[in-house]
């Protein structure tokens, strides 16, 4: 299908907008000069547009979109793209649903009433907007410093002209950094701890294998387009094995799954080492040529029997031999970690542990092996820092950090009394300077952080000043004092990563910005200059931004038609056993202390669970090991975290507000299909927090255990409760990187 270059590049807007903004110049004089505003050009009415999926996954899905008298009429898949190999998943399928919902914000609007759910607002101008949050982040800023200013963001929408404006404004007003390890932190170091990087094979590299190993993730919800890759390999004689404690489709598929007691996947990793060894089926010469500390190794699996094994996992030596002797005995093997695994107070450890197997047998460095965790290889074809304007931070400019999982506790009120004794908001345990402005963008933290009953404490401070930018007034847009609209993904041009498959692609703007909409790029370049910056960097067409971003194998123009360009990357991966370790080697045994404490976990395996373990090394607190059930809380197919929630064609083909338990433990407890059910968990600071869900008795996962649906809306829930799934879960962070803890939740379970 042929694209007009003409599409994306050509000038003024169809879909008209009020788009005029209060001057405000750098010095003290009166200019009331406008400065130029810049809008994302006009495509052409009729066409066929090659664009890119922004949301967080890593297929990150090429889509064509054709558009009739300037209106999107269809989203389909490239049938040229490798990966995307023409269709989207259901969510893609539902983007017009989305892009042309009645829902849509579709102006600026100002909060007149109180804040929280059911908050009112009324409607005004960008300029109106921009001046008078100009004026009050100016005052922020004269008063306190751009340090009590924070930005709460993630991957609502993902791209370089979807985040290089909020990233060059925050730069340069040197606001408090975020650091948003929510997703795959603890994994980053668990892999790089024994691998020296958490980067690896291309998926695409799944049909050569012919044993594919599916550890703690769920390939429908978050990678449906690798399904093929699978089912191509598997069609080739490749055996499918899975390791998870949930239910999967992939699993319900697999030749052998097994289903370990959720935080057990470091005991499970020895009991499947200990079959290698004493069965014969390692690789002696890979060993002695590529890897360092085998001797601890073999001194840590002898610590074990298979009967403790057995009984700390839930799974039979019988059903962990199997396991080890099809992965063994393949001619090439290929694991992918999934993220959910990781997100739990022992993550790291956990994810540490498990190339261990692929070291032990040699599956690494040749066709169809490996390890699969992120890969960032695509990203390595963008100039982040020209994007992100980092150059422009004061030179003198403090700033400090906050977590993004644990918000909460940062945005608490400034008399706030701790149990310990500290008083007023945290980071990482220790007082922090209270925040005193937060603009939320891409991101709906009501619903998609942890613990977030701390968090409305905070966005309920009067001395909080609250910003939202967002598509939809969700959750946590109820809050904010000033609700502006963002544009679609096809609304603008962009460029983006996949963070799976080696590809770098650009998205080409489809139609005209809806209503008053704007992108994100535009909306923070006019509100600095409404602030008085003058920067060159803030009146930078989107346009200009993606040709001085890119610095690919192919000029951005090539890129424009082509689509998508690949990194040259060395294939098999590491097929020259160059391990970026400080041996060289694989390291079975780290004490270097770069990713986690070896005074405080084993260095070569750390068996620790959240439950085992106590609060200062890891473990869940003394309340919340008394909850009676572990909560899992994974992804849906029909959801990107929060998004597409409230999408019509999405919303009510799924319980989204439903609680799965298992049928022994439903029969105990007296709870039947349909039944209204509490679900209480121990929070931060003694809290008990109840929500009210529906439950549904099906073994989804193993007994002991129950499963919901993760990143809820409150204002969703059928039953009228107003509560949500992560209301209930813990914002502590792991043992490596500050990762998220979600699944590290305990909680009791009644009729209500």
């Amino acid at each position: 299908m042929a694209m007009n270059r003409r599409s994306f590049l050509k000038g003024s807007s169809a879909f008209a907008f009020s788009a005029s903004i209060m001057g405000c110049s750098s010095s003290d004089d009166d200019n009331t000069t406008e400065p130029p505003v810049t809008e994302p050009p006009t495509p052409e009415p009729d066409g066929v547009f090659h664009t890119t999926c922004p949301r967080n996954c890593g297929d990150r899905c090429s889509l064509l979109v054709s558009t009739k008298d300037g209106v999107a009429v269809s989203v389909s898949g490239d049938p040229s793209h490798p990966v995307t190999a023409g269709t989207p998943c259901v969510k893609g399928h539902a983007y017009l649903e989305s892009i042309y919902s009645p829902d849509r914000i579709q102006q600026p609007m100002k909060r007149v009433g109180p804040r929280g759910p059911g908050a009112t607002f009324e409607p005004i101008s960008w300029e109106q907007a921009n001046s008078e949050m100009a004026a009050k982040l100016n005052e922020v800023i004269d008063t306190y410093s751009g340090n009590a200013i924070v930005p709460y963001f993630y991957s609502g929408y993902s791209g370089i002209g979807a985040s290089s404006g909020a990233n060059r404004f925050f730069n340069r007003i040197a606001s408090r950094n975020l650091q948003r390890n929510i997703c795959a932190s603890a994994g980053y170091s668990g892999m790089s701890s024994i691998l020296g990087e958490f980067s690896g094979p291309s998926p695409e590299d799944y049909v050569n294998t012919k044993c594919f190993v599916s550890w703690g993730t769920n390939e429908q919800a978050t990678n449906i387009h690798h399904l093929k890759f699978i089912n191509e390999a598997r069609d080739k004689g490749a055996k499918v094995l899975v390791v998870n404690p949930a239910r999967t489709p992939l699993a319900s598929q697999a030749d052998i799954w097994l289903q370990p007691t959720p935080g057990t996947d470091a005991t499970l990793v020895i009991g499947i080492a200990k079959i290698l060894i004493e069965e014969s089926l390692h690789d002696t010469g890979f060993i002695e040529s590529y890897t360092q500390d085998y001797d601890a190794l073999l001194a840590r699996l002898e610590e074990f029997t298979h009967e403790q094994i057995e009984a700390e996992t839930g799974v039979s030596k019988s059903q962990y031999q199997s396991f080890a002797r099809a992965y063994a005995g393949a001619e090439c093997a290929m694991i992918r970690i999934g993220y959910g695994l990781q997100r739990t107070l022992n993550g790291g450890r956990m994810v540490k542990a498990i190339p261990t197997l692929a070291a032990l047998t040699g599956n690494i460095g040749k066709v169809g092996a490996g390890v699969v965790y992120l890969n960032t290889q695509a990203g390595g074809l963008f100039d982040w820092a020209y994007s992100g304007g980092s150059h422009l931070t004061p030179e003198d400019a403090v700033r400090d950090t906050v977590n993004i999982s644990e918000i909460g506790k940062s945005l608490l009120p400034e008399d706030y009394q701790h149990e310990d004794g500290q008083v007023g908001p945290l980071a990482f345990d220790e007082p922090c300077d209270p925040i005193k402005a937060m603009i939320v963008y891409s991101s709906n933290p009501i619903a998609i952080a942890p613990d977030a009953d701390l968090i409305e404490i905070g966005l309920m401070r009067d001395d909080l000043f609250l910003v939202g930018i967002d598509l939809f007034q969700t959750d946590t847009m109820d809050y904010v004092d000033y609700l502006l609209p963002t544009s679609s993904y096809i609304e603008q041009a962009n460029m983006i990563d996949s963070y799976h498959c080696y590809y770098a692609k650009h998205s080409t703007q489809a139609i005209s910005p809806l209503y008053q909409s704007k992108p994100d790029t535009i909306i923070f370049q006019d509100l600095a200059k409404a602030m008085g910056y003058s920067d060159p960097e803030f009146s930078e067409s989107i346009e200009d931004i993606l040709r001085g971003t890119w610095k690919g194998n192919i000029s951005y123009d090539e890129l424009c038609v082509q689509n998508w360009d690949s990194p040259v990357v060395d294939y098999p991966f590491r097929k020259n056993y160059d391990f970026p370790t400080p041996s060289g080697k694989i390291e079975f045994k780290d004490t270097s202390g770069t990713y986690f404490d070896p005074e405080k976990f084993n260095p070569v395996i750390d068996t620790g669970t959240p439950e085992s373990d106590d609060f200062a090394t890891k473990g869940m607190t003394d309340d919340e090991k008394s909850r009676e059930f572990r909560l899992l809380s994974p992804a849906h197919p029909k959801l990107s975290n929060s998004q597409w929630a409230n999408v019509k064609y999405i919303e009510g083909t799924f319980p989204q507000h439903m609680v799965y338990i298992h049928p022994d433990d439903a029969m105990r407890k007296g709870i039947s299909d349909g039944d209204q059910v509490k679900l209480t968990a121990s929070r931060y600071g003694q809290r008990d927090v109840v929500i009210q869900y529906t439950a549904r008795v099906e073994a989804m996962t193993p007994a002991g255990t129950i499963f919901a649906w993760k990143n809820a809306w409150k204002k969703l829930n059928e039953n009228g409760s107003g509560t949500a799934i992560n209301q209930l879960t813990n914002s502590e962070l792991t043992d490596m990187n500050f990762g998220s803890t979600f699944h590290s939740t305990r909680v009791d379970i009644a009729l209500a």
